[in-house]
């Protein structure tokens, strides 16, 4: 699966327009990059959507979200669903540390599917910066109520998998929703970030071409969860 994994991706940086084309991004209920609602990862091929954009709260701070998800769906329904990114509290017109901040990233993704159902488990990876408020945490959930994990709280790092749960097929499709939720602790300074997907910090974005976000992809975490079994899919 690795292999097939890895090809995958590879054929998406040689493919044109193969970026972001059925998934999408959203923060706090606002589409930000992508396909909101998602559209649907063909069978047999690979989808990478990466983003780079900053968010302001009406609090005035200010975060940097950047990175990328990738979805490879099989010639059923099955395959894996990975994601790196990182959110990064970024400062507020009085140049001074966070208030206690919620940041929820929703990936919107699909499979073309035509399984009546299938088990999946999911993954909760990633980590807290030094010095960031001691209150902050870090939690998520899979199509709003299944796999949920977390909260984890600051400071160190998390990697744990969901047990395994049902989805069902729906006009054709495996809905694969999942959101990031990022807290952080008031005090937090700038620079302060929760990663996600692994557990050291993502290099600081520097406008790369897509092709770079898909090989981004290549040296992420949760590039390895990749499937466990025909009858169990990460996502």
């Amino acid at each position: 699966m690795k292999a097939q994994l890895i090809f995958g991706l590879v054929m998406a940086i040689l493919i044109p327009g193969a970026y972001g084309e059925t998934m999408g991004v959203a923060v706090d209920g606002t589409c930000e990059a992508g396909s909101c609602p998602a559209t649907g990862i063909p069978f047999n091929s690979t989808d990478t959507l990466p983003f780079d954009f900053t968010f302001a709260l009406p609090d005035g701070d200010t975060y940097l979200i950047y990175g990328s998800f990738t979805g490879t769906n099989d010639g059923d329904g099955g395959g894996s669903n990975t994601y790196g990114f990182e959110v990064v509290y970024e400062g507020n017109p009085g140049g001074g540390p966070s208030a206690a901040d919620t940041i929820t990233v929703q990936r919107d993704a699909a499979f073309q599917a035509s399984l009546d159902s299938i088990d999946f488990f999911t993954s909760f990876i990633g980590a807290f910066s030094p010095g960031i408020g001691a209150s902050s945490s870090a939690s998520t959930c899979f199509d709003g109520s299944f796999g949920c994990l977390g909260p984890a709280v600051s400071p160190g790092s998390f990697d744990e998998d969901s047990s395994p749960f049902s989805i069902a097929n729906t006009a054709g499709v495996f809905d694969d929703n999942k959101t990031f939720v990022s807290n952080f602790g008031a005090g937090s300074p700038v620079g302060s970030y929760i990663v996600w997907g692994q557990t050291d910090a993502l290099p600081a974005p520097s406008a790369p071409e897509p092709a770079s976000f898909a090989m981004l992809a290549l040296g992420i975490g949760g590039i390895v969860i990749g499937r466990r079994a025909r009858s169990r899919v990460s996502r």
